[in-house]
């Protein structure tokens, strides 16, 4: 992909367009006016679709530059109903951006900074009757919640509750309560991200560690499945449950657990072993 290019990742869609349409089709959701339930659905069936970084790890490996290693909202898509891959915030964040788009929201990515790093993260901001939302799919953050107030915000979830809190100068953190205990997460940079600064970012995320160890999340059954190296974790509003998994049964977890193929998450576990070991 030449330099440049990969601005056409964040490219407005036509009206209608084929993935769109897939997309509904693939979760059995109609065509609808672009208010807060229809957002709401959309949202919630991007859902099944994990983040995963084995996708991403393989396709760096492959092609040798961030540029070209970027995937495009299409072949995330199609990844996904092919292999049951998903993949990494950024390039969730732009499939997200496209169906929205596509359906006739106004809606435009948000970056935010975690306690590891700048623009670290990134979501999806949208307009809803003259007012920005907050959709996060990376934190399962499906109901629109409107952003730029003075208010502290909690929003339940199946496994805990998600605080969303203003501080000066724009920012917003978002941090996690679970059985009493509340952790700090990130900090949402608003009012958001132009098409230049999520490249950037988007760029230099191949270079962060994550692409030495897989890293996978997604919901099923109503709890939040976790995996990084080969430690797992399923989450639910009142238990957690952690276990270390075997390095030679990695492959068959992330495929039972994540619903990956299993091909996938060998071939990116080969590429990883290569430059870490992971059962430390």
């Amino acid at each position: 992909m030449p330099l440049g290019a990969s601005h056409d990742l964040l490219r407005p869609p036509s009206p209608d367009s084929p993935l769109g349409k897939a997309f509904l089709a693939r979760f059995g959701l109609a065509r609808r006016e672009p208010d807060a339930a229809f957002l709401e659905a959309v949202a919630r069936a991007f859902g099944n679709i994990p983040f995963e970084n084995l996708t991403k790890i393989i396709k760096y490996h492959a092609e040798g530059s961030a540029d070209a290693a970027m995937r495009a909202p299409a072949e995330v898509f199609g990844d996904h109903v092919r292999i049951g891959s998903g993949g990494t915030c950024f390039s969730l964040t732009a499939l997200f951006l496209f169906l929205l788009r596509s359906y006739g929201f106004q809606a435009e990515p948000v970056l935010a900074d975690r306690r590891y790093g700048f623009d670290t993260h990134c979501a999806a901001l949208v307009t809803l009757g003259g007012r920005v939302h907050l959709i996060d799919p990376g934190y399962l953050l499906f109901t629109p919640v409107p952003v730029g107030g003075c208010d502290v915000q909690r929003i339940a979830t199946p496994f805990n509750e998600i605080v969303l809190t203003p501080r000066e100068g724009g920012t917003l953190d978002l941090a996690t309560k679970q059985q009493g205990s509340e952790t700090y997460r990130l900090t949402f940079k608003l009012p958001g991200a132009d098409a230049t600064e999520f490249m950037r970012a988007w760029r230099e995320s191949f270079a962060w560690d994550m692409m030495r160890y897989p890293v996978l999340t997604r919901v099923r059954d109503g709890t939040q499945r976790y995996l990084q190296r080969t430690h797992y974790q399923e989450r639910g509003r009142l238990h957690v449950e952690r276990r270390a998994v075997r390095l030679d049964g990695l492959a068959d977890t992330i495929a039972a657990e994540f619903g990956i193929a299993r091909e996938v998450a060998a071939r990116a576990l080969d590429i990883t072993a290569r430059r870490e070991k992971l059962d430390d």
